[in-house]
């Protein structure tokens, strides 16, 4: 498990040009085993969801429903409305306390902000637990949005995005701990920093992923994903692009970290907003408890998939799934016979923004810095910004 993990291994070279360091070469590499095709070769198809759930420790959610779906339609089943209205509120919850967590402590750390207290960060768990277990989420979710605002936007969510679509960086930049990001990078005038040529995922279809995954090169597809040649990104970034309150900084910064910051406020807005328009069959399970088949590892009880809709065991099938996530789109794909996983292939975001090739090279190519720490603390935010689902380890090495 610890090998299907792994880090990611990011060097840099620089050289110096005076007082200035400036990196000239990037290498981006993963140390991880990423999951064969034959992993779970043997197993019942019914298995696979909670299997997924448990081997991935971020995402568990979305990762047991893009199985699910995958399996679902391998069996040529269907999952209920419900069902369905169920598993699309569990991935929002855990996408929005994925934004969540990453505003209260990455960026923080990453930019050297002073984080929050501990008991801002346990009420925020607590809340995380309580929507889970509830019956009626709506009490819970309006507790969220009130943590939301007193702590990360430090105004009222209306107020803030109409602040956002202004360009009102001086305002934005005072209020809550979003602001303390604000203000910082406007401190260390990164406020562009990163800016280079965007390459968003396109949306592509089923087809051309089955064509993809069922190639001669499949598995090195899987560890280093294209399309065309092209690497791609996939992240609030790129699904929040053409947002009508992103359009200012895109046009002052760019793609760099000051519109990457504001697409992810952005997309963790949409989410609570979202979710407040939904709300989970009464007939289901409540989500949290004990654990059960169909459980996540993040502790959240999802429908029980493939139950009660149908055999669908009969030959030799194939189902494909791709869900957007905190990180970008996750996309699973099953082959079974009788009920018995032949093939199981995923292709997560890491994979395509942490792309030997991908945004994160041609950021870390840019920089230049008075230092070594200088760099460091520049390509780390980089990192930060795009949000891996393992860990890494940087290196900086000067030239000889």
């Amino acid at each position: 498990m610890e090998n299907l993990t792994g880090k990611l291994q990011i060097i840099l070279r620089y050289s110096r040009d005076g007082n200035i360091c400036c990196v000239n070469q990037v290498s981006i590499r993963s140390s991880r085993l990423r999951l064969s095709s034959r992993f779970f070769a043997g197993k019942a198809v019914d298995a696979a969801p909670r299997l997924t759930g448990m081997l991935f420790s971020l995402c568990g959610a979305a990762q047991s429903v893009a199985s699910a779906r995958a399996c679902e339609q391998a069996l040529g089943q269907q999952a209920s409305p419900e069902t369905e209205q169920q598993r699309d509120f569990q991935i929002r919850v855990e996408t929005l306390f994925e934004h969540l967590l990453r505003f209260s402590q990455d960026w923080n750390t990453a930019l050297a902000c002073q984080l929050p207290a501990t008991t801002e960060l346990q009420a925020l768990f607590k809340l995380k637990r309580d929507l889970l277990q509830a019956a009626d989420p709506q009490p819970v979710l309006a507790s969220i949005r009130q943590w939301l605002e007193m702590h990360l936007l430090g105004m009222p969510i209306a107020n803030w995005l109409e602040y956002c679509a202004s360009g009102d960086v001086s305002i934005l930049s005072n209020n809550g701990q979003i602001g303390n990001i604000v203000s910082s990078l406007r401190v260390s005038g990164w406020e562009k920093l990163g800016d280079c040529e965007l390459h968003p995922l396109p949306e592509l279809p089923s087809d051309w992923w089955l064509q993809r995954l069922t190639s001669a090169d499949a598995e090195h597809f899987m560890a280093e994903p294209d399309v065309d040649g092209q690497a791609c990104e996939t992240s609030a970034l790129t699904r929040q692009w053409e947002h009508s309150a992103l359009r200012i900084w895109r046009e002052r910064y760019g793609s760099g970290l000051l519109t990457r910051l504001m697409a992810r406020v952005l997309d963790m807005l949409e989410e609570i907003m979202a979710l407040a328009a939904i709300s989970p069959h009464p007939n289901l399970p409540p989500q949290g408890g004990k654990e059960q088949e169909g459980t996540s590892n993040n502790g959240s009880s999802l429908p029980s998939p493939l139950a009660g809709e149908g055999s669908g065991k009969g030959g030799d099938a194939e189902g494909i799934a791709t869900i957007p996530t905190a990180r970008g789109l996750l996309a699973h794909r099953v082959v079974q016979q009788n009920g018995i996983i032949r093939a199981y292939q995923i292709v997560a975001p890491t994979e395509w923004n942490f792309h030997p090739h991908g945004s994160l090279q041609t950021m870390l190519a840019t920089l230049k810095g008075k230092d070594e720490a200088d760099l460091t603390q520049q390509a780390r935010i980089f990192i930060t910004a795009l949000d891996p689902c393992v860990d890494y380890q940087l290196e900086i090495i000067p030239d000889a």
